[in-house]
């Protein structure tokens, strides 16, 4: 599968059927205009006989060059490869909240994107750990099961966005109890829950599955995202692409974060409340501090190392097919002429 670091650009494609037709309308032209110029016989004279095939070899050439360059500049990837590797660490899971709320603006962009910005500090300051990526709103969705890849991991957290997980709003136990699903019970590393979330849940028990988190040991770190006072609107599109705001009978819903839910959770488990709010905030040094406490053993996974640059390739073949534009003549040289004139 060829992935495209830059696919606007394979756009300018488009422009090569136009530039086939000028060189053709080109070609016919000058023929056109030569027949106007001079009889046959005067045309023998004048200029060499037109070739038949050099024409339409050079036409395919600057077609075939010009269509590699546009390749090349797309920046295609493609190729899988795998290794065994063999390192230490614990295992995390980022539970990510999708749910409408965490559309609101009162964290900069919006609630999702800090979120996503926190699980990407969370990934460079995880080292060797492997760290699996659950996404939740009215049912939890298991995005990534535990991995060291970390590319891997940026490409699903790229394409998340509300519609990531069925709707029905937002529940926190359920999204705890599927991570501790995809953590097999292990004594030889620290496991751990990291959440992202405004706090906001619908009676799905999250005390009690911080219970079961505490009896398998597993701790539960919890970012709350969003102002706990006055809250934000959420924003939404309507069916005319106007941005409006979500509404409840009749009224605009006004989404707070739940800090005293997400402290209680974190205290139970004995993992760490970490009070992201509405501000900016970075969370590396955060994530430092907690994950150094960590125990950790070895782990052995099948590395996947994937979508190598492979534009050279194409832009190599341009330049060959370019190439091949100019050195190929139009007509027939001298020497090609002598020799047919001899066989003749």
């Amino acid at each position: 599968m060829i992935h495209w670091g830059e696919p606007s650009i394979l756009l300018a494609l488009g422009a090569v059927p136009p530039v086939a037709w000028l060189l053709v309308r080109a070609h016919r032209r000058r023929a056109s205009d030569a027949a106007r110029f001079a009889d046959a016989e005067m045309l023998a004279r004048l200029m060499p006989a037109p070739s038949s095939w050099r024409p339409a070899v050079k036409t395919v050439a600057m077609l075939l060059g010009l269509a590699c360059v546009v390749v090349a500049g797309a920046r295609p990837r493609f190729g899988v490869s795998f290794e065994e590797a063999v390192q230490r660490g614990a295992d995390l899971v980022a539970l990510l909240d999708v749910s409408r709320s965490m559309m609101a603006e009162d964290v900069a962009p919006n609630r999702l994107r800090a979120a996503k910005a926190g699980i990407l500090s969370l990934l460079d300051q995880s080292g060797g750990d492997r760290v699996g990526l659950i996404v939740f709103a009215g049912k939890p969705v298991l995005k990534a099961p535990l991995t060291a890849d970390r590319a891997f991991l940026r490409e699903i957290l790229e394409e998340i966005d509300v519609e990531s997980a069925p709707r029905g709003g937002t529940r926190l136990g359920d999204a705890i109890v599927k991570a501790l699903e995809t953590l097999a019970p292990r004594g030889d590393r620290d496991q751990a829950i990291v959440l992202f979330t405004d706090g906001e849940d619908h009676d799905s028990r999250p005390e009690a599955a911080a219970r079961q988190a505490t009896e398998r040991n597993v701790k539960v770190f919890t970012v709350a995202l969003g102002d706990t006072r006055t809250g934000a609107r959420v924003p939404r599109t309507d069916a005319s692409g106007r941005r409006t705001f979500l509404l409840y009978e009749g009224q605009e819903v006004w989404s707070k974060a739940n800090e005293t839910l997400l402290r209680v959770i974190a205290a139970q488990t004995g993992g760490v409340f970490v009070p992201a709010g509405s501000g900016g905030y970075h969370l590396g040094p955060t994530w430092k501090e907690l994950l150094g406490s960590l125990n950790r053993g070895e782990i052995r996974e099948q590395k996947r190392i994937t979508y190598a640059e492979q534009f050279q390739w194409f832009l190599g073949a341009g330049i060959l097919f370019l190439l091949a534009d100019v050195v190929v003549p139009r007509y027939p040289t001298r020497r090609s002429r002598t020799r047919r004139e001899d066989r003749r």
